[in-house]
């Protein structure tokens, strides 16, 4: 599919008539709290491609509360959810210096995550690697890391673990046990 066409709204299929039947899916097959449901109940959902597992998307922030995909991808949704219940229930308790709208830091949150990329712990080997990825960057793609970035740390690695919560070392997982259960069915084809 063409970029230009990623765009553009595309019809919906037989499986989600709209985004926010994709929403609910995604939430039933994820493990959202039912805490994190009724914060994200509100939240615009809104799908341009509901028939291909595109991947991408965007939250507009609090004062808008939408949420857009470019297609019926679980990562992308589960990515922008997280951004949406973060920025929702105020889990950042700091302004950047680059971005004075709402906060976007959680210092304390971040300094588990460079705990757990120092550790490495084998038990946790896709969060353990991604918290490596996101505190110290990888020279060989040439990704520098995320520096104050908390905001992608924070959704990065709730799509990283797709909801998995024993996927998560324990000072990880504990920030993220008021957004998932850990219970995951998963959602096929997306």
């Amino acid at each position: 599919m063409s970029f230009l066409n990623r765009l553009r709204p595309q019809s919906a299929g037989n499986r989600y008539p709209n985004g926010e039947a994709f929403k609910q899916a995604v939430m039933d097959a994820y493990g959202f709290t039912e805490s994190a449901r009724r914060i994200l109940t509100p939240t615009r959902f809104d799908v341009r491609n509901l028939n291909a597992p595109d991947g991408g998307g965007f939250w507009y922030g609090p004062d808008e509360n939408r949420v857009e995909l470019f297609g019926i991808q679980a990562e992308a949704a589960i990515h922008e959810l997280a951004h949406a219940w973060a920025d929702l229930t105020g889990f950042y308790d700091e302004h950047s210096a680059d971005w004075s709208a709402w906060p976007t830091l959680n210092r304390a949150f971040r300094a588990d995550v460079h705990h757990a990329a120092q550790e490495q712990d084998p038990q946790y080997p896709r969060i353990s690697f991604i918290c490596g990825e996101y505190e110290f960057g990888n020279p060989e793609t040439g990704f520098p890391g995320m520096f104050e970035n908390d905001a992608e740390r924070f959704a990065g690695l709730a799509s990283g673990s797709m909801g998995h919560l024993n996927a998560m070392p324990p000072s990880i997982r504990r920030w993220y046990t008021q957004l998932f259960t850990g219970d995951v069915r998963g959602l096929p084809g997306s």
